[in-house]
């Protein structure tokens, strides 16, 4: 009878303990996916930086265009990794717009 109402026990801290672990693994996920959501505080740790924050790569072309993307050039082709914060305008201006 002991034995059955710690197995009983057991259960339930198992069971609870697996209620907190899947609950934080949401919330984790839900600002891995949204970081525009996270909280003022946990942008400004690293982590919350680092969320924020776009990698994209920047080259020229043969004609003297220039090109941004989030993936990398054809291979030989010389460029530049840059990061940014996710508010930053990456895109360059129309050539009517250049200086």
């Amino acid at each position: 009878m002991i034995t059955d109402m710690r197995r009983k026990r057991r259960g339930w801290r198992l069971f609870w303990w697996l209620l907190v672990i899947g609950g934080l693994g949401a919330v984790a996920g839900y600002y891995y996916l949204h970081p525009e959501a996270l909280p003022r505080w946990a942008a400004k740790t690293e982590l919350g930086r680092e969320l924020q924050t776009t990698r994209v790569y920047k080259w020229q072309d043969a004609s003297g265009a220039w090109h941004v993307s989030d993936q990398p050039p054809p291979d030989g082709t010389p460029y530049q990794q840059e990061s940014y914060t996710h508010e930053t305008n990456v895109l360059p201006l129309p050539p009517e717009l250049q200086d």
